[in-house]
């Protein structure tokens, strides 16, 4: 999953009004899922709605929708803890990649998803 910053998701909502690009467009551009630009698009929308109802809308206000950062709902990721096991086992990774490097074989050294990817197992 990528993390969206706050200037990719004001790039999104300005490609979308201003340029009047596609969905998939924006989402090829910045980098991020249609399904993550279409959120994006329609939040804005919706405050967007909101404020017009409400009547005297300031430019400010609208403004300030963009400018939030993206919230990003943690409540339902499992909590990882790091124990003493886990640790070893990436001691014992980047010692393999350092052996590996000292010997030549940059190309079978173990990437940073690699070690990921093991620990999960």
């Amino acid at each position: 999953m990528k993390v969206i910053k706050l200037h990719q998701k004001q790039e999104i909502i300005l490609m979308k009004f201003r340029e009047g690009a596609s969905i998939r467009a924006i989402a090829k551009e910045v980098g991020a899922d249609r399904k993550t630009v279409r959120k994006y698009i329609r939040q804005y929308e919706q405050q967007r709605q909101q404020l017009m109802q409400i009547g005297d809308v300031q430019p400010t206000e609208l403004i300030e929708s963009i400018v939030q950062p993206p919230k990003y709902d943690t409540s339902k990721r499992k909590p990882i803890k790091v124990t003493d096991e886990v640790l070893e086992r990436i001691k014992y990774y980047l010692n393999e990649n350092q052996s590996k490097r000292l010997k030549g074989q940059s190309k079978q050294i173990m990437k940073k998803i690699d070690i990921f990817e093991a620990l999960k197992e």
